[in-house]
Parts: C-alpha cells; structure tokens; sequence
C-alpha cells in the first residue's frame, strides 16, 4: 500500500538526505570515500563534471553536474 501523506510530504519539502550519497553505490563507496578524503583533507579542488563522467562510465550512476556542483561546494565550505 503506498503510504499518502508519505508522498505529499515528499512533494512538499522534498527528498530526504543528500541525493549524491545517496546514489553512491557499495561498490563505488571506496573510491568516493577517497574523493571526499582529498576534498576534505588535502584541500584538493575536483571538477564536478569529471566526477559525474567517472562515476556513470564506472559504476554507472547517473548525477547530474548540478546536483554534484552543489554537493562538492558544500564540502569545499565544511573545512
């Protein structure tokens, strides 16, 4: 049974958690624990659109460049 208020809440604020985690596979998880490592740690700037190239040709998940610009500017300011 699909659960009404559940969808009209979505509708409203929209999708819980952060969509690019949330799209990260087990089997991409390694190699995006090391791209947040670099961003986060070694203060290395990654191009959001290379990132969305590697992750469909590799693991093939689709992130639109947006959504992954959003995503890295975040981590660039959580320093």
């Amino acid at each position: 049974m699909i659960d009404i208020n559940k969808l009209l809440d979505e509708a409203q604020y929209g999708s819980r958690g952060n969509f690019v985690e949330s799209r990260i596979t087990p089997e991409a998880a390694e190699f995006w624990e090391a791209v947040k490592k670099r961003i986060t740690e070694d203060n290395v700037k990654m191009k959001s659109y290379t990132l969305t190239r590697i992750l469909k040709d590799n693991f093939d998940i689709r992130i639109s460049d947006t959504a992954m610009t959003n995503y890295l500017e975040k981590l660039y300011n959580a320093k």
